[in-house]
């Protein structure tokens, strides 16, 4: 081979031997980068999520007061890395444990309840080639609150609720049924079977619950969810039955009640109107009591008397009134069959019933006694007792509630309205005598000093406003004679229920509200509007003359006889505050002391009068117009007093009181010695009391 070509050939060769070289050289290098990025891990791991092992909401961010917290990372991480930089804020003690990629923190403690957390993982922890992470996580978290109710079916307060209903309570929880079922309660007592389903409890009875009834279920504290949170209060639910077809609202005389009046008719009152053809065998009597029954509608004042051909009220109410008196001390039950039917629907019977009660002793006269209004019957009436307030008797039988007593300075007789009609009758029952005619309403009857003539309020049938009228009680006393042309009270003195307490201080209006002075010339009347005006019934003088106190007042006035003026409470001008007044025969009046309510006066000129305190409540307090400064003869307390009337010898103080916290309510009567400031309750009810000379 000729030289040229194995030159040429070697050079071929040669650069055969780098090009091979030069691709080795760069698949090692390939190599060693992809060697490289597979096996070196540069990237931290991160916190991928952060969630509660027994959540109690949708987001999972309430948990249960029992519960962990899970830590997922994207990767496996240094243990110790992560512990250190883990806090849970507030702080409760715990410990951590692993399943891979999760951290799981177990608190040592359940967790308080309503309270907020912070799950904390500060930066810097590394994963397991040791990559540290630059940035840390926050996650937050609330512990649930104590469980409760969220609703129940029927719902708190329904009425109308049927005998065989099943009562549901739904938590908003899962609830540890045991602790539930221990602490559940129902009143009436009823057998009931309970059942479960998740969170909701239900109650069905073993028997039909009773009809016009009102049930309370009660869940004491002592009910826990399934992590051992209790109720924070015990949980309360009422609801009513239906009633049976005809219901009975109340009896008359009332269960259980003792001195009755002998001349008190028996009755039973409905729900709705009753068929007077059931009525006739209602009702058995023990002792057996001759009479007759009717159906009748209580009278009303709540709405003018009804036109002439207005359609009659529909009778809701069984009467039996005896033939004659029934006997003294003795003891009835009353049993009312299950005959009584709903009219136009015979389908509709009464449940039957049985009730007893007690009569007392006909009183022979009121002297040195003391008169009071009280529902203890069923209705308010008048009762009598003695000054140490034992032998209560009623004295008028009323279906409707008494709105206005008084007697007269003798004792013998007795003058009230009930649903806008007066009558009057002696002390011990007999005579009798309606004193409203027509279809007009009268109230606040007072006798007249001498006793033959009544002050009385009127309105027409139609609830117009006639004023106050004399009434002759005897023909000796001579004509109806109008004392004022307007203020008599407003119709609805039915309406006011109870033993008739006002929740104010003021006296109810359509009881008596004037007074004379002891010759019968002079009067003083708080309209029921409030304006004080004296009138005076000069009978020489055909024109009375009526002159305005610029008073307006609370209650009724008195008579002063040691000053010969009378005494109101109330405010005049452009006072703010009550205060009690003398009212000369001219009509001037002159502040005496700041206080209110019902005014008494003794004969010798002490004032009884009340006086608010610090809590808003009254306090009964004794003053003479010589010494200005009242003296208090009650403490603060959770009672408040109303109406103070003095004994004939002004020795004693009789006063009635009422619940500070529900002054429609009433604590009693009582009587105070002002000498010692000695208290004593003489009943547990009633109002209006009068010590009757």
């Amino acid at each position: 081979m000729p030289p040229r070509d194995r030159k040429a050939r070697a050079l071929r060769v040669r650069r055969r031997v780098i090009s091979l070289g030069s691709l080795l050289i760069a698949v090692v290098a390939l190599g060693f980068v992809l060697v490289n990025a597979t096996l070196v891990d540069r990237r931290a791991a991160s916190v991928t999520r952060i969630s509660l092992s027994a959540a109690a909401n949708g987001d999972g961010t309430l948990a249960q007061t029992v519960t962990s917290i899970n830590i997922q990372f994207s990767e496996p991480v240094q243990p110790g890395s992560v512990e250190r930089r883990f806090r849970l804020v507030p702080y409760v003690p715990g410990a951590i444990s692993w399943d891979g990629p999760t951290a799981i923190f177990t608190p040592s403690q359940k967790l308080p309840q309503d309270t907020s957390f912070t799950v904390r993982i500060a930066e810097g922890f590394e994963d397991l080639a040791g990559n540290v992470a630059p940035a840390g996580v926050d996650w937050a978290f609330r512990t649930v609150g104590p469980p409760t109710v969220v609703s129940t079916d029927p719902l708190d307060g329904a009425g109308g609720v049927a005998v065989d209903a099943t009562v549901t309570i739904t938590f908003d929880r899962l609830m540890d049924t045991q602790a539930v079922e221990s602490a559940l309660r129902i009143e009436p007592p009823a057998e009931l079977r309970p059942a479960w389903s998740g969170q909701a409890l239900a109650l069905t009875f073993v028997r039909p619950l009773q009809f016009a009834t009102t049930y309370t279920v009660t869940i004491e504290t002592g009910a826990a969810d399934t992590d051992g949170s209790r109720l924070r209060a015990p949980f309360q639910t009422r609801f009513s039955t239906v009633r049976a077809g005809l219901g009975v609202e109340r009896t008359v005389p009332a269960d259980g009640v003792a001195g009755i009046g002998v001349r008190t008719p028996i009755a039973v009152v409905f729900d709705g109107p009753v068929d007077p053809a059931t009525i006739g065998e209602a009702l058995e009597i023990t002792p057996s009591v001759a009479g007759s029954f009717e159906a009748v509608a209580l009278p009303s004042d709540a709405n003018p008397r009804a036109a002439p051909d207005a359609p009659a009220a529909a009778a809701t109410v069984l009467v039996f009134r005896p033939n004659d008196a029934l006997a003294p001390h003795t003891t009835y039950s009353v049993s009312l069959a299950p005959v009584v039917t709903r009219l136009a629907a015979p389908g509709q019977v009464a449940a039957g019933r049985t009730w007893t009660f007690t009569t007392g002793q006909p009183a022979s006269s009121g002297q040195n006694q003391i008169a009071f209004l009280s529902a203890r019957s069923g209705v308010r009436n008048v009762w009598l007792m003695n000054p140490d307030g034992s032998n209560p008797r009623q004295l008028t039988t009323e279906l409707v509630p008494v709105a206005g007593f008084d007697v007269s300075a003798d004792g013998d007789r007795l003058a009230w309205s009930a649903g806008g009609t007066i009558r009057t009758m002696r002390m011990d029952g007999g005579d009798v005598q309606v004193l409203t005619e027509g279809e007009a309403f009268e109230y606040a009857p007072r006798f007249s000093p001498d006793g033959r003539s009544l002050l009385v309020g009127r309105r027409d049938g139609a609830g117009v406003d006639l004023g106050y009228w004399l009434v002759p009680r005897d023909p000796t006393a001579g004509g109806e004679r109008q004392v004022l042309a307007a203020g008599a009270p407003a119709l609805g003195s039915t309406l006011l229920g109870g033993d008739g307490v006002d929740a104010t201080e003021r006296a109810i209006p359509w009881a008596a509200q004037a007074a004379f002075d002891p010759t019968g010339r002079w009067l003083l009347i708080t309209t029921g509007r409030g304006d004080v005006r004296l009138v005076d019934l000069d009978p020489e003088t055909p024109e009375l003359a009526v002159l305005e106190t610029g008073i307006v007042a609370v209650a009724g006035p008195v008579w002063s006889a040691g000053e010969s003026r009378f005494v109101v409470a109330g405010r005049q001008g452009g006072e703010t505050d009550d205060g009690i007044y003398a009212v000369a025969l001219d009509a001037t009046a002159a502040r005496l002391a700041a206080g209110g309510g019902s005014v008494a006066v003794s004969a010798d000129g002490l004032m009884a009068f009340l006086v608010p305190d610090s809590s808003g409540a009254s306090r009964l307090a004794i003053a003479r117009s010589t010494d200005l400064q009242p003296r208090l003869l009650t403490q603060p307390g959770n009672l408040s007093d109303r109406s103070p009337a003095f004994a004939p010898d002004g020795r004693s103080i009789l006063f009635a009181r009422v619940r500070g916290d529900e002054t429609v309510v009433s604590a009693g009567i009582w009587v105070v010695d002002p000498a010692t400031g000695r208290l004593s309750p003489l009943t547990t009810d009633g109002a209006y009391p009068r010590w009757l000379p």
